[in-house]
């Protein structure tokens, strides 16, 4: 008697697990919005719940486990729960998330615990979901740089992160434009640039003649985020130009005053013989006196 029991109890329990193996109330669709998550703000998670098991269900709980990762709920709970699923229908649950404001960039995977009873039985699912923590960096550039027109001038173009992740390995370019041509490297690597840095690059270009006084540089940045996905930022750095009249004017360049040094330089010289030879003159007539 006692091992028909054991029998009868063992054959339930694999029952019951083979059930839970081979259908259960599962999740079938995430929908995040947005998509992606900066620290500080806060999300929508939208899951689809069906029921697969063969049996309608009743007391569906769905509850998230935040215990190892930077969220907190907001406005609401982690758990929601469902009164009866029949078999083969479907709903839906809601979650409002914050992400925590000191989190990291990632990828954040979250347990997700469903709990329902079926044929008398109270069932345990976990699976789980992904939400990504991300934030594009926030680059400005600028330059302190004036340029001379017909010359060849540096310039140093900074870059500063002002956003709440890192941009990582970070090249600058530059590029040609009306007026102005590129004298040898156009891109430098900088490499990684965290939040609240900065670094900055040093180029050389040649500014003509007939270049305007207002000059809008082409200066591009490729990076990769947080989440290691290739990004662009495209920027017109303004520039002020300057002829030789001005730069002069303005104290960029000192004024060449050679020619005067030397045309004064001749003329006292000049001078000094004109003055020679007169008094070598009176001296002679002196003399023949």
């Amino acid at each position: 008697m006692k091992s028909k029991i054991l029998l009868i109890t063992l054959a339930m329990i694999f029952l019951i697990l083979l059930i839970s193996l081979v259908s259960a109330i599962t999740i079938t669709s995430v929908r995040s919005t947005p998509e992606q998550v900066a620290p500080g703000e806060t999300i929508r998670i939208t899951l689809g719940i069906e029921n697969e098991l063969g049996s309608d269900a009743s007391n569906i709980a769905v509850n998230l486990d935040l215990s190892a990762v930077p969220f907190a709920p907001y406005q609401s709970s982690t758990e929601k729960s469902i009164d009866e699923l029949d078999d083969g229908d479907d709903d839906t649950v809601l979650f409002n998330l914050v992400a925590l404001s000191d989190a990291t960039a990632g990828v954040y995977k979250i347990p997700v615990k469903i709990t329902y009873d079926v044929d008398e039985q109270t069932l345990t699912k976990t699976s789980f979901i992904s939400i990504t923590i991300n934030a594009r960096p926030i680059l400005v550039v600028e330059s302190s740089n004036s340029l001379i027109k017909g010359r060849n001038n540096d310039i140093t173009i900074e870059v500063t992160n002002t956003g709440l992740t890192e941009a990582k390995f970070l090249t600058i370019i530059i590029k040609e434009t009306s007026g102005v041509r590129i004298i040898g490297t156009d891109n430098i690597y900088l490499g990684n640039i965290e939040s609240d840095d900065f670094d900055s690059a040093d180029f050389k270009i040649l500014v003509s003649v007939s270049a305007n006084s207002n000059i809008n540089l082409p200066v591009e940045l490729t990076y990769r985020d947080a989440t290691n996905k290739l990004q662009t930022d495209n920027f017109n750095l303004n520039l002020k130009a300057y002829d030789k009249e001005q730069a002069i004017e303005i104290g960029l360049i000192q004024k060449n005053n050679t020619l005067l040094y030397v045309t004064i330089t001749i003329a006292v010289i000049a001078l000094w013989l004109i003055y020679r030879m007169i008094r070598k003159r009176r001296r002679k007539k002196n003399r023949e006196a």
